[in-house]
């Protein structure tokens, strides 16, 4: 591996993912997208350790964010993981907490804070 931090960017809105692809380009980091929390889990299998970065909206279709973060961890996988989100409420972000999450950011988001976030 080449040294990059390797990013997997999960929220059913293209444009976030998008942008964050536009934060993340250059050698420093190597991105992946996800389009809802089943394509992460499937991204995921037997890859636990590829990513060192998850970066997971909360409010999505299929399942969501808190369903695929306690999916994440019951696998085992101790990836850094990051929550952005336009609402949260108290008892989400404390949920969130509890599962290890590194940090939640809300929506739009600082770029600076995100990518020191994820460094």
């Amino acid at each position: 591996m080449n040294g990059a931090v390797r990013i997997l960017a999960v929220d059913n809105e293209p444009s976030v993912t998008l942008s964050m692809r536009y934060i993340f380009a250059g050698p420093r980091y190597e991105f992946t997208r996800a389009e809802n929390g089943l394509e992460a889990l499937a991204t995921l299998e037997g890859q636990c350790d590829r990513f060192d970065v998850i970066i997971v909206d909360p409010r999505m279709p299929q399942l969501t964010g808190l369903e695929l973060v306690t999916a994440i961890r019951e696998r085992g996988i101790a990836s850094k993981i990051i929550v952005v989100s336009a609402q949260v409420s108290p008892e989400v972000r404390e949920a969130f907490q509890r599962m290890d999450v590194h940090v939640v950011f809300g929506k739009p988001f600082d770029v600076a804070a995100l990518r020191a976030a994820v460094s």
